[in-house]
């Protein structure tokens, strides 16, 4: 067996390590590790009924702003950027809107204008969605089962294909009442569309206040927010042929 080292040994090993400990610290950065955001909520815009309900709530915050203005002394003039279906329609609600709580609102521009716009943001198809989710199948009996962990992985049961063919009629039964519990009835689960919708009261030099709204939609529903192309331009006009009869 060896003899152990001596304490006045050790003391230059301990400090080697201790060296090699500081010089490894300083040769790597500790830079900050990537978290997900907390988990939130964003609501899916269906139905002109949806457009609406918008509408309102951006009608009582500008007549909350504008409360304490004698009466009808600045009417408000609303605008939106173009001929958009959502652009259009909004700006009938927004107007009926501002009317039945008693704003004054113009039809020609006035000193106060409330701008509405929209953006359109298409996030690109990085990954495949309907990959299938690996997920623990448990057999509860004889043609009845259910799948774990499925508000951890996945709760949308028509991106599985196969899987309640696989497992059972009760793994689809199980998959609709997560659904039921994590989206709602009707939600249809988050989509890579979304609509920001701004407004902003101002006049000619100063800002009086704001509002945004972010909107999960439907990717085919994306055309309801883009300005209509204009008409293609007509067909050029067919040449006319003329004849001249020549006497023999």
């Amino acid at each position: 067996m060896s003899p152990m080292p001596s304490p006045i040994l050790r003391i230059p090993i301990l400090a080697a390590l201790l060296a090699a400990v500081l010089l490894a610290g300083c040769g790597t950065l500790d830079v900050p590790r990537a978290d997900n955001y907390p988990a939130t909520g964003q609501k899916k815009a269906r139905a002109v009924h949806h457009w609406d309900v918008l509408a309102g709530d951006v009608a009582a915050r500008v007549a909350g702003k504008i409360a304490a203005w004698p009466e009808g002394e600045y009417p408000i003039h609303v605008t939106v950027p173009d001929n958009a279906s959502f652009n259009q329609g909004f700006l009938k609600l927004l107007k009926v809107h501002l009317l039945n709580r008693g704003v004054v609102v113009s039809t020609v521009p006035t000193a106060v204008e409330l701008e509405v716009q929209t953006q359109l943001v298409q996030h690109p198809e990085a990954v495949p969605r309907n990959l299938p989710v690996p997920m623990t199948g448990t057999i509860l009996g004889t043609g009845v089962g259910v799948l774990r962990d499925w508000t951890v992985h996945y709760s949308d049961r028509t991106l599985l294909p196969g899987v309640a063919t696989a497992i059972g009629v009760g793994a689809g039964v199980a998959l609709d009442m997560a659904q039921l519990y994590t989206q709602g009835a009707a939600a249809g689960g988050p989509t890579r569309t979304e609509v920001l919708v701004t407004t902003t009261l101002k006049t000619r030099d100063r800002y009086l206040a704001g509002s945004a709204d972010m909107y999960y939609i439907e990717r085919a529903d994306a055309v309801l927010y883009q300005p209509e192309l204009p008409p293609p331009p007509p067909p050029p006009p067919t040449p006319v042929k003329t004849w001249r009869v020549v006497a023999p």
